[in-house]
């Protein structure tokens, strides 16, 4: 039996789409008979260094505490705790090339264990997310940045296999120049009973449990409230939409407390200042956002960048409407015009028209959210990304 151990720099209790997926994974296939070991940061000093979670045992290192150079300074601890766990696990799943990659491959070299790359978003690979959005997006400087990502890339090359979650991760995996036939395309997989359609009785229901109003047109977002989602154009967007549809209503399911990138206050701050405190909604963090799903009318995913976006994957087996930025994996889930809408990252004037000639036309939401149903029954199942994930394994068994 092959014994995998993921290396993350942020694991559950962190509520975020890569988190849950590595979560969910490591617990299938630890209830299917995979010894299975997760090792990551403590982010909190709550958190425990070493307990069993859903027959997971999850090994957090230093250093403790919220900061973005957190993620760099576990580097030493985390290799500390692979080489204390090396008679624990005989696959490496390095989750994220852009800090853990390099040292986690050279680590399971050292240890002689096999090791799989996956990058947690689009970019890693060409660089491309290095510089968006810092002072390094400069014509003068992306190509140094590029050079160097260049040259990682080699040492990259020789992990055993790498996975990727979408095509446009497979497609920079490939011209980066590595093997295509080490790169694996598993895109994440969801649970397509917990997130299903909800009958006009159930989100009834659903609205008077979770405080929403019954009559209001909902339109959500669920994720991080973190730079790099495009919340900010989302609350933009509907602010040009609120007085022309005063029924709709806008819910923003997540937060962003305690993270370095949060711009949760300033999303606040931006609806206060538009006058729309009626009508957006902040839930904060919550366990049940397949209840938000199901009880909303429409879904709104205006992201920057993402490899393969479960919370988009979420709304479409909920059979919602989706209007989604074109980018990354959000092209594989959605066919524009067939089961959503697709706009450009930052537009938020598209965005706006979208979400308007949605509210003005059920008979085009319903046809389009039956459409996402489709298409997260026919890619997408958990059950599935297990099988997948557990041939993969196998494939690696030393």
């Amino acid at each position: 039996m092959t014994r995998v151990l993921f290396l993350a720099e942020s694991f559950h209790p962190v509520l975020g789409g890569g988190e849950r997926h590595t979560r969910w994974l490591a617990s299938a296939l630890a209830a299917s008979g995979v010894p299975t070991t997760v090792v990551t940061r403590r982010g909190e000093a709550a958190w425990q260094n070493d307990e069993m979670l859903d027959g997971v045992r999850v090994v957090r290192v230093a250093p403790v505490g919220a900061g973005r150079g957190g993620k760099y300074a576990m580097v030493p601890f985390a290799l500390a705790a692979l080489r204390r766990l090396r008679n624990s696990f005989d696959v490496l799943v390095v989750r994220g090339t852009r800090v853990l990659g390099v040292p986690g491959l050279l680590a399971a070299r050292t240890l002689r264990k096999r090791v799989v790359l996956q990058c947690e978003v689009s970019g890693e690979m060409s660089g491309e997310i290095y510089t968006w959005g810092t002072a390094f997006d400069h014509p003068l400087v992306r190509p140094l940045v590029s050079c160097g990502v260049r040259l990682r890339n080699l040492v990259l090359a020789d992990a055993d296999a790498f996975v990727a979650i979408s095509s446009r991760t497979r497609d920079e995996f490939l011209t980066a120049g590595l093997d295509p036939d080490r790169v694996k395309l598993l895109p994440h997989g969801i649970d397509l009973e917990r997130f299903r359609p909800a009958s006009d009785a159930e989100r009834r229901e659903l609205r008077g449990r979770l405080g929403l109003a019954p009559e209001r047109l909902l339109v959500t977002f669920t994720g991080r409230l973190l730079r790099g989602k495009g919340a900010e154009v989302l609350i933009e967007a509907f602010g040009r939409l609120a007085a022309r549809h005063p029924n709709a209503h806008l819910v923003l399911v997540g937060s962003g407390t305690g993270q370095v990138l949060s711009i949760e206050d300033a999303l606040r701050a931006r609806v206060g200042a538009a006058g729309l405190d009626g009508r957006v909604t902040f839930t904060g963090r919550v366990d049940n956002v397949a209840d938000f799903l199901r009880a909303s009318d429409v879904y709104a995913f205006p992201s920057f960048f993402e490899a393969m976006p479960l919370s988009l994957l979420e709304a479409a087996a909920c059979g919602l409407p989706c209007v989604a930025s074109r980018i990354g994996g959000v092209v594989d889930v959605l066919e524009d015009g067939r089961s959503g809408i697709l706009v450009e990252a930052g537009d938020a004037n598209g965005l706006a028209a979208a979400l308007g000639a949605l509210f003005e036309l059920p008979e085009r939401r319903a046809a389009l959210g039956a459409a996402a149903r489709q298409a997260a029954q026919r890619g997408y199942d958990e059950r599935a990304n297990l099988a997948r994930y557990r041939e993969l394994f196998a494939e690696l068994r030393p």
